[in-house]
């Protein structure tokens, strides 16, 4: 495969709506539901646990804008670790994006059904509203979706519009109290909220995994995929010191919307309940489409059965339906916390594989033609070695029992590595290779 990346299929969407739909995926129940949570565990230097946890991040998304300019097509971590690494670990890599965004969204549609009770004054189970957002989101996506960029800009900037009022408001009723003590809780708290937040931060993937669909991608996509990251950091501290401003008896899941009451007033509450209803949604079905891609990029390469993302008006039906089973399982069974650590496994391993993607870059293990311009990282392979090192030591902070669970997750996807095609997903990879725009191997 050249180095230079395959061809486009579209070439939509601008630098202002990649951003969006990065940012769309990331501030959504990351601020709504868990930075209470957060709070709860760390108390105000949840503030270094959204920021430090962001640095780490970043170290990671240097390595993904780097693969980005020089792979300008769809795939995202998925395709750079195959390039790089191998065709066994970049299925692994992929499975592990499929397998993180139908898990958080899990939590997301969760935090959706929790926000859609305080919206409404009622005392549903959140879990009937999360399956239901799910059932609809299904359907949604097995018809096909247009005009997807404008509609998120608008609701993103409708999202941050309210969540910038917050704020303020917070910024406005600062107080040094709410400060002190800053670690209750010591570092040990401060690392844990670092460790349930870190799977907030990787909305930014979307940017790489639609980097086909991209003007001038080789630019954009690296540029998209940092400011979102430092978009989502100054949005998620910004919250978390309006939280604490707001002097709140104890927190959890809905304190954001208790904040908003008590800064805001009733009717800031209500819209920043509407504001969090909408923003899960949207992260929900952002997350949908982006798995969605990744079966379509896997299969069109023979690394999944084409029965698997066999095409539907335009959309991996099966791929979408067998990822809203994973993610019904999860809100009947899982609880927030578990979700949560199980999104982090396979989140941390695909980003591992793309910062040891970098590395093999960096050291000349794959030749790139001398006239190929590309995102270069300073300091040669520093960063995507501390990219590396973040993945592992953040692996080694979870529960040792959602490690195995995670892994074990990974490893059974090899069952589909591993599956012969019939000969009608023979058929279906066809198909899905000239809605890509690709050759025949």
């Amino acid at each position: 495969m050249s180095m230079t990346g395959g061809p486009k299929r579209s070439e939509g969407l601008s630098l202002l709506a990649t951003i969006a739909f990065a940012v769309g995926s990331m501030v959504g129940a990351g601020v709504f539901v868990l930075s209470g949570m957060v709070i709860a565990i760390a108390g105000a230097s949840a503030i270094l646990s959204y920021a430090l946890c962001g640095v780490l991040v970043c170290l990671s998304g240097l390595s993904y804008a780097t693969l980005a300019s020089i792979f300008p097509e769809d795939g995202g971590g998925y395709l750079y670790a195959k390039r790089m690494l191998g065709e066994y670990p970049g299925f692994i890599a992929g499975w592990a994006m499929y397998v993180s965004m139908m898990i958080s969204t899990a939590f997301v549609v969760l935090g959706f059904g929790i926000y859609l009770n305080l919206l409404l004054g009622t005392h549903i189970d959140p879990r009937l509203a999360a399956l239901g957002a799910v059932l609809f989101l299904t359907l949604l996506n097995i018809r096909g979706l247009s005009e997807a960029g404008r509609a998120e800009v608008v609701l993103v900037g409708t999202k941050l519009a309210i969540l910038c009022v917050l704020v303020l408001a917070g910024l406005v009723h600062i107080r040094a109290s709410a400060f002190v003590p800053f670690m209750p809780y010591g570092m040990e708290g401060m690392v844990q909220g670092m460790t349930m937040v870190f799977f907030t931060y990787v909305g930014f993937q979307v940017v790489a995994m639609m980097a086909g669909e991209v003007k001038e991608s080789s630019r954009v996509v690296p540029i998209a995929t940092l400011a979102s990251i430092a978009i989502a950091a100054a949005i998620y501290v910004g919250v978390v010191v309006a939280l604490l401003s707001a002097g709140l008896p104890s927190y959890g899941s809905e304190s954001v919307f208790d904040a908003a009451v008590a800064l805001l007033g009733g009717y800031g509450g209500a819209i920043v309940a509407l504001a969090a209803v909408l923003s899960t949604l949207s992260s929900a079905n952002a997350g949908i489409i982006g798995a969605s891609r990744i079966t379509m990029e896997m299969a069109s390469e023979n690394q999944l059965p084409g029965r698997f993302a066999r095409l539907r008006n335009g959309q991996p039906t099966n791929s979408i339906l067998l990822g809203s089973a994973i993610t019904v399982v999860l809100i009947v069974h899982g609880g927030l916390d578990f979700i949560v650590d199980l999104t982090n496994v396979t989140v941390l391993i695909s980003m591992l594989l793309v910062n040891a993607s970098t590395l093999i870059l960096m050291r000349g293990g794959k030749p790139i033609s001398p006239e190929k311009r590309y995102f270069r990282i300073p300091l040669g392979g520093l960063f995507p070695t501390l990219g590396v090192l973040s993945c592992v030591l953040m692996l080694l902070t979870l529960p040792a029992t959602t490690l195995a669970m995670g892994v074990g997750a990974l490893l059974l996807g090899t069952v589909l590595y591993v599956l012969e095609d019939t000969p009608a997903g023979r058929e279906a990879v066809e198909e899905i290779r000239r809605v890509l725009n690709r050759p025949s191997p």
